[in-house]
């Protein structure tokens, strides 16, 4: 069953004209006709029979679906940046796991810079890439991008649980699954390509940050990003 996001509040019985981007979509990319989907707005979903309407999509707004699919732990990941399509890999697969949050963040030991010119062209672009993401595994909600930010100020993303992965803390310090314990909020921060140096892991605790093993594996920045968020995924599923 395809999925749409509405930017427009629905209701049972009403009519809904899709975007122009939608009905390219629903038209020539996966020819729907005359189909079942399901709309979200607000993270609300409902179930529609969509149709073509002259030079438009449409669809009539059945009945609700009263299904959730969000996890219960409100998770932040921040994520270094690293090159291009492996970041935006992460984007894809965190949403599909369930963040609410990506934060990018700029780092010592970070290869790749942000252009302040580009930074709102490249924001929307993750975030469409978010979107993507969010309507094909029929997320209730699209996980927010933030503005890049410094490690400096990484302080006002702290949550219930706020943790940062540490090649380093493997036999010295909690896995993350035990550091997370019960906590319904989650902050995960993980490292570029490099890691974080001594002083930015000393940073970290000074912030409010505990250092947790992924274990005994150095994984790539990526990997451990994906791997941090099926971790937090799990322990919301078992909650």
């Amino acid at each position: 069953m395809q999925q749409y996001f509405s930017t427009v509040p629905l209701s049972v019985g009403e009519e809904y004209i899709f975007t122009k981007e939608q009905a390219h979509h629903a038209r020539d990319v996966v020819r729907l006709n005359e189909e079942t989907i399901r709309l979200v707005y607000n993270g609300k979903g409902f179930f529609a029979r969509c149709y073509r309407k002259g030079d438009q999509f449409a669809a009539m707004v059945e009945r609700e679906d009263e299904r959730t699919n969000e996890s219960p732990i409100d998770l932040t990941l921040v994520m270094a940046l690293i090159r291009r399509e492996k970041f935006e890999l992460v984007l894809q697969k965190a949403t599909e796991l369930g963040a609410s949050r990506i934060v990018p963040m700029i780092s010592s030991r970070c290869v790749v810079k942000s252009k302040e010119e580009k930074a709102e062209k490249q924001r929307k672009r993750w975030q469409d890439i978010c979107l993507e993401a969010a309507q094909q595994c029929k997320r209730s909600r699209i996980p927010e991008v933030a503005e890049t930010i410094r490690f400096k100020d990484l302080g006002q993303y702290r949550s219930e649980a706020s943790l940062a992965a540490y090649e380093n803390a493997w036999g010295s310090s909690q896995s993350l699954r035990k550091a997370l314990g019960n906590a319904k909020s989650a902050t995960v921060v993980i490292g570029p390509e490099g890691g974080f140096s001594d002083e930015e892991v000393q940073q970290l605790r000074e912030m409010g940050y505990q250092a947790v093993t992924l274990g005994p594996r150095i994984l790539r920045a990526e990997t451990a990003a994906m791997f941090a968020c099926a971790i937090v995924g799990e322990a919301g599923e078992e909650a």
